[in-house]
Formats: structure tokens, C-alpha cells, sequence
């Protein structure tokens, strides 16, 4: 049983048990603080909405909350002896446990079931929560299907990345098969540490978080080989790639799931140039735990010219607030010397919000979006990533120095103390 009560900014207790001990779990940065908490029959536990971008937060699963602005409160009293589940109703990604009395303590990290990535030398060209369906709810309307086992050693037994691109991501390596490039993505459970001390249950293709750099030219043939080595049902999505209907990775509507221990196979030739990502399509929270990556396809005509390239990848799901799978100040920083011209692939993966991403000490122009090149490229020193969106920016340092390129939403980018979350460092030397 559990007594709740609710007032917006002050917290109302109901009456407790004798040496009954008070709890606060504090909602900031989309994140529950402590996202697993023990406590004793009788004791309360008050949530707390401390976000200062004006975000609202429902409490589901176990509890029930109404909407809590930033400043609300909602308190509970817990007499029972068990574990309660909670999440945002808003934002479900966001995940929380109770554990009262006896029951069992409950990890926030489920053991990977993959070998470790391997890393290879590159070959490449410039939850959904609830019972797993047995078949799909919709008749989808391409004509993919299950794929049986190709031959060969499945994704899963030995995933590889490729080379690191000074940016804190891998490219993808692949086989040439008959003229067509095939690549092998294992999505599976993973420990990620996003910064020094914090592990996130994370789900990751190949490994790592972003997956793997899939980088091919205008014209390739493709073809995708992906084991669900996970307990969640999945699919993959191509974002902003023309292609067959029955490749489009929507469950229910092109294809069937790919169930835990299937593999499935994605074929096509790629053809929409320019900066994009894939991504599972079965739940934001899937997105929001790593299953993304970038997705480039060099155009025939030849990609943007620049001295250095650079991709990042913005997140804000249930991992934090990160740049390529990281958090400030284990972001990886970005280099070049003065008038080196520099091009910087920024990605939207989410999955929920917008991020500002400002470069300090100079503007930069945006000269592509969504993977199509701007015919009259514009400058600004701030520009607003949705997810799902791409933006290629350059420019060429002036000054020398550590520059900071981060998210101006403050609650994104800031902490008590100092710089955290979506921020990295452009080191500009001469």
C-alpha cells in the first residue's frame, strides 16, 4: 500500500510509522537522483522537480503522480515490503526503483550479453517495456521478412569497430561480397560509462555508443546483417535514405520484428548523399540508451572540403546529456591550428529535445541540412539541432586557444560546478 500526497512546491507527509526515516529523489537533467533507493516500511520518499527549463514530470508505474512543474513536489509513503517501479509518464526512458524492507536490491546495469567490440582495421570509403509480441500487431506493407542465419560468423560472436576519428567515434567496417559492401551490427546490452564514476544500462550496436560510423559512397550497394542479441523486440531505421519501402525499418508497417536472437538482413543502394544516422525504431527509449549512429554517404561529385571533419552526435536520453556517447569533461575534444577549415557534422539524436550548440570565439557557416547541401549558406555563432535533424557547419579559427562548442540551454551545459553535459572543447593551436 502507498499514501501520496501532492502540492505544488512544498511536500505534505502523511503519518508514518514510528522511526520512519524521510527520502528525496530529485528530478534534474531528465534523470532521477538516485535512480535505485532502499528504504524501510513507513518510510516517505519525496520527488522533487528541480528542472529549470520549465519541464513537466508525471510519475508512473507503481506511483501516480499529477503533472509536477519545476519547484513540485509529490510524496509518497511506502508500507510495504517489496520493489516498486516508477517512471516519467513524459519522458519513459526515465526509470527508477524503490526497494522496501526484504525485497531484493534491484541493478541499474544489466551485464552485456556480446563479446567486447574488436577493433579492425578500417575498409571503409571516403525500453520498450511490456511482453514481447509473438507476431506483428499491423501486416506490414513492404515485403521484407525474417532472414534465416547467413553464412558465416553471426554479428553477436565477434562485433568490430573500426578506426577512432579523433572525435570519441569509430567508423564501421565491412566485407565486399559480390559488389556489395555488407556490414555486420550486433545491438546488445552495454555498461556505458559517460563520464568518470557514472555507469548508464545502455543498449549499443557493435559495442559502443554512438554505434559505429557507417561511411559509404553515392552508389553503393549495400547490404545490413543485424542480430537482436537484446530481450526487447527491434528494427533498424535508415534515416533520410531513399530506398525500398521494405528497407524503411518500421516494425509492424514494412517489416516484422526482429525478435530477440533473430537476424535479420537490410538491403539497398545508397543514394540520399550527405550527412544522416540510423537508428533503432521500437521506442524512443531505445534511441535514448545508444542505438544510434552516423550514417555518411560521400556523393560522387566529393564530400565538403576541409582540413579536419569532425561528427558529433547530441544526445539527451536516459545515458545524460552527451556528445558522442559522453559527458562533459569526458567529452572527447576536438583539434586543429589556426585557419584550418574545419567541418563539423552535428546530429540530433534525442530523442526528446532541442539543443542551441554555440561555438565560442568565432561564427561558423551552415552549409548543409538533413543531408542537402544550402544554396546560400548562412552564418550565426548559435544553431538550434531538433532531433532527428543533421547540420554541417565550418569554419576557420582566428585565435588560439580552448574553445568551448555546447549547448546553450543552461540546465544542458551547467552544473554547480562548472561546465558539464553538452559541452566539448575546440583546442586551436598555432
Amino acid at each position: 500500500m502507498v499514501i501520496a500526497t501532492f502540492i505544488a512546491g512544498v511536500a505534505i507527509f502523511a503519518p508514518r510509522m514510528a522511526m520512519a526515516a524521510n527520502h528525496t529523489i530529485t528530478i534534474k537533467n531528465f534523470t532521477f537522483t538516485p535512480e535505485v533507493l532502499n528504504v524501510s516500511p513507513g518510510d516517505t520518499v519525496t520527488f522533487v522537480n528541480q528542472e529549470t527549463d520549465g519541464t513537466l514530470h508525471t510519475i508512473r508505474g507503481d506511483f501516480t503522480s499529477p503533472d509536477l512543474p519545476p519547484g513540485a513536489s509529490f510524496t509518497v509513503t511506502i508500507t510495504g515490503t517489496r520493489s516498486y517501479s516508477y517512471f516519467c509518464g513524459n519522458h519513459p526512458y526515465m526509470l527508477g526503483t524503490i526497494n522496501s524492507g526484504s525485497a531484493p536490491p534491484t541493478t541499474t546495469a544489466p551485464t552485456p550479453t556480446t563479446a567486447a567490440p574488436t577493433t579492425a582495421a578500417p575498409t571503409t570509403s571516403p525500453p520498450t517495456t511490456g511482453p514481447v509480441p509473438t507476431t506483428p500487431v499491423a501486416t506490414p506493407t513492404g515485403t521484407a521478412s525474417p532472414t534465416p542465419p547467413p553464412s558465416g560468423t553471426p554479428p553477436c560472436q565477434n562485433p568490430t569497430v573500426g578506426a577512432e576519428q579523433g572525435d570519441g567515434t569509430r567508423l564501421a567496417t565491412f566485407e565486399v561480397v559480390g559488389g556489395v559492401k555488407v556490414f555486420k551490427l550486433c545491438m546488445a546490452p552495454l555498461n556505458l560509462q559517460v563520464s568518470a564514476g557514472v555507469i548508464r544500462p545502455a543498449l549499443a550496436f557493435n559495442g559502443i555508443v554512438p554505434g559505429p560510423t557507417i561511411k559509404v559512397n553515392e552508389g553503393d550497394k549495400l547490404r545490413f546483417i543485424v542480430q537482436n542479441n537484446m530481450t526487447e523486440h527491434t528494427a533498424v531505421h535508415w534515416h533520410g535514405m531513399e530506398l525500398p519501402n521494405a528497407q524503411d525499418g518500421v516494425p509492424d508497417i514494412t517489416q516484422p520484428h526482429i525478435m530477440p536472437g533473430e537476424i535479420y538482413t537490410y538491403e539497398w543502394t545508397a543514394k540520399s548523399t550527405g550527412t544522416h544516422w540510423y537508428h533503432s525504431h521500437m521506442g524512443g527509449s531505445q534511441v535514448g540508451k545508444g542505438l544510434y549512429g552516423a550514417l555518411l554517404i560521400t556523393p560522387t561529385l566529393g564530400d565538403i572540403t576541409a582540413d579536419k571533419h569532425y561528427t558529433v552526435e547530441i544526445g539527451d536520453g536516459s545515458n545524460g546529456f552527451t556528445l558522442n556517447g559522453r559527458s562533459y569533461p569526458a567529452t572527447v575534444p576536438l583539434s586543429a591550428r589556426l585557419n584550418q577549415k574545419v567541418h563539423i557534422r552535428l546530429i540530433g539524436t534525442g530523442p526528446e529535445m532541442l539543443h542551441p550548440m554555440h561555438l565560442h570565439g568565432m561564427p561558423f557557416q551552415v552549409v548543409a541540412q538533413d543531408g542537402i547541401k544550402i544554396t546560400s549558406p548562412y552564418t550565426v555563432d548559435t544553431l538550434t539541432v531538433a532531433p532527428g535533424q543533421t547540420f554541417d557547419i565550418v569554419f576557420q579559427p582566428k585565435e588560439v586557444g580552448k574553445w568551448l562548442l555546447h549547448c546553450h540551454v543552461f540546465s544542458h551545459s551547467e552544473g554547480p560546478n562548472g561546465m558539464v553535459g553538452l559541452v566539448t572543447v575546440l583546442d586551436i593551436t598555432a
